[in-house]
């Protein structure tokens, strides 16, 4: 079968231009590359990513490094698992010697290899092989797939293990039995390429996740691999449903008992994703640490959090960040803007939009108010205005807050303001007199 026809429907022409120009390349120099992976199940099920990975039948790290080098991109290396990631530099000036920095911005390269595990549940060695054995020992049948870049051969798709006829039947299958026994994050691949595609665990895999559940192979994976593909869950278009099929396999009891999945708190991890959707379409700069947004709407108690913290070593702050939402989630929604303000504006904005999806849907209009406006908004008056009128120390910061507060709740201009923030500034320096 020959993919090319489906790639120029659904791939930049951009993206067509790199890979034939990484197959012309590896011509020259007597290898063979395949785009593998995820790139090709998503060309197939059409939903192509940019997430490309490239394999090479030969020295994937020699090649990666002539096409950094061509390209004018970054280069990290990890020798130990023989792979090599391009980096594009976001440049707008320099990016015209960047042929394809716009549409990508990283390629993973890798030398063809076969793997072996010392061990359970710890990471393999690797040794140089073929593209078929590069493909027999990945985690499942749909991520089993190559298409070949050589020129004479390109768009030929390399389908040793039926990913393709797994990918129309809808089922999630790992490749042998002792694959959950060799990596036991499998578990939690299985469970996300799942619910994300809404396909279904092939019986025999389902039944080989319960075997490696019970004979507790999760607890020999260190807690920053468990962690690591948690937050990957997290970062899911709809996090609630791996979230709840863990919960279902008994998955989630062994690796974060602290996470309580209530009815309540699952529509509250449901908004919450929500309102980062939103948050993040309005405020695309905003970097938000959306992970423990949404695991703060499954944590109950301040113990919950300290423990589910310490399991993860989470910082200090992440900790912080939990224990004032708790406190908050007590109070009551405020009903004038300046109430909100003083409410949500010590908050994080992580916390606060966890609060969000535990008080409201993403349609609330005051919600959307408080974070479009009224978190923002500053007093028309400034600190040195009051300076100049003999207010000094704390009283100025509560005549700025008195400042705002009319501001929002009476629409008061800055000559109002000024009043006011001074009468209550004055006040408060006669009772410390």
């Amino acid at each position: 079968m020959n993919l090319t026809k489906i790639m120029h429907e659904r791939l930049p022409k951009e993206v067509i231009s790199l890979l034939r120009e990484i197959g012309e390349l590896s011509s020259q120099r007597g290898l063979t590359v395949y785009a593998v992976g995820g790139f090709v199940r998503d060309l197939l099920l059409g939903v192509p990513t940019l997430d490309i990975d490239v394999v090479v039948e030969g020295n994937g790290i020699a090649f990666s490094k002539e096409l950094a080098q061509l390209w004018g991109t970054g280069l990290t290396i990890h020798e130990r698992f023989l792979t090599a990631t391009l980096h594009w530099a976001q440049h707008p000036e320099t990016s015209f010697a960047r042929p394809y920095a716009h549409t990508l911005a990283r390629l993973d390269i890798a030398t063809a290899r076969k793997e072996s595990y010392p061990q359970p549940a710890v990471l393999p060695e690797v040794e140089p092989a073929t593209i078929l054995d590069d493909l027999w020992r990945r985690d499942f049948s749909i991520n089993a797939m190559a298409v070949c870049l050589s020129p004479d051969r390109f768009g030929e798709l390399i389908d040793p293990t039926n990913g393709h006829e797994d990918l129309k039947r809808g089922i999630i299958r790992v490749l042998h039995e002792k694959s959950f026994v060799d990596d036991p994050t499998r578990i939690f691949r299985a469970v996300r390429y799942e619910q994300r595609f809404g396909f279904a665990i092939e019986r025999e895999t389902l039944k080989l996740i319960c075997q490696a559940r019970d004979e507790s192979l999760l607890t020999k994976l260190s807690r920053d691999r468990i962690k690591h593909e948690l937050w990957r869950i997290f970062r899911e278009r709809e996090p609630a449903k791996p979230i709840e099929r863990l919960r279902q396999l008994g998955i989630l009891a062994i690796v974060a008992p602290e996470l309580k999945l209530t009815p309540r708190r699952i529509v509250w991890l449901k908004r919450t994703n929500r309102w980062l959707h939103w948050f993040s379409e309005k405020f695309p700069e905003k970097v938000l640490e959306r992970e423990w947004a949404l695991l703060m709407s499954l944590l109950s108690d301040k113990s919950a959090i300290e423990l589910f913290c310490q399991r993860y070593q989470l910082s200090e702050r992440e900790k912080e960040i939990g224990i004032v939402l708790l406190k908050a989630a007590k109070r009551r929604t405020p009903k004038r803007p300046s109430g909100w303000v003083r409410w949500l504006n010590p908050l994080p904005l992580e916390a606060a939009l966890t609060l969000a999806g535990m008080r409201a849907a993403v349609e609330d209009k005051n919600w959307q108010r408080y974070f479009l406006e009224w978190r923002w908004a500053r007093p028309d008056v400034t600190g040195d205005d009051l300076k100049t009128q003999g207010i000094s120390g704390r009283a100025i910061a509560i005549g700025l807050q008195a400042a705002l507060a009319a501001k929002l709740d009476k629409n008061a201009d800055c000559d109002e303001q000024l009043k006011i923030a001074l009468r209550k500034a004055r006040q408060v320096q006669r009772q410390r007199l």
